[in-house]
């Protein structure tokens, strides 16, 4: 079966409520750089909360997330043109499962870079991809995020998330969200 074509019908412009301009798109493979750039300007906490530990992505793991598979995951990434140059804001996405019967439900995660928190972006950024995510035939959204990650859990209650406590990892909280069709 052949991989989906860049979905171009994702792309939509936006603006954060103070007027910065934003575009919404589907990353792509010529996004490497600025990308690369996007996850080294992270704090180390910002980092940490997005990764669940102090490493950082290798050059491999940047180019693969960049380089999508359309067909079985989706990245959403938010953009806006500094000083001439087009940079990346956040991302948000999800990645199917590989095995039979894991195909309707995805992971998901999001960054916002520390200059574009707490201005709206990570809610209209997971909107997007939950619609995304809907549209392409996922029934369900999941992940975990660090127990004391209020940020995370404001979100993901607001979204309509379930929230629960990891009973055998004291320190994760499981995010789970049915994605309804008919929606």
């Amino acid at each position: 079966m052949p991989a989906l074509d860049y979905p171009s019908h994702l792309v939509e412009d936006w603006q954060l409520p103070d007027g910065t301009p934003v575009r919404i798109r589907p990353i792509r493979a010529e996004d490497l750089a600025m990308h690369t750039a996007f996850v080294n300007g992270l704090s180390k906490e910002t980092g940490y909360r997005r990764l669940l530990s102090p490493r950082t992505p290798q050059p491999d793991e940047l180019w693969r997330m960049t380089h999508i598979d359309y067909d079985r995951e989706l990245a959403l990434i938010a953009t806006t043109v500094v000083d001439g140059a087009e940079r990346q804001m956040g991302v948000a996405r999800y990645v199917r499962g590989d095995t039979p019967g894991t195909a309707q439900v995805a992971e998901f995660a999001i960054v916002i870079g520390d200059a574009w928190q707490h201005h709206g972006l990570a809610s209209k950024l997971m909107r997007k991809l939950i619609d995304a995510a809907r549209a392409a035939g996922v029934r369900q959204l999941a992940d975990i995020t660090l127990y004391d990650n209020t940020a995370m859990l404001a979100l993901a209650r607001k979204l309509g998330f379930s929230v629960q406590r990891d009973p055998g990892n004291p320190n994760v909280t499981r995010l789970r969200l049915a994605l309804d069709p008919a929606a």
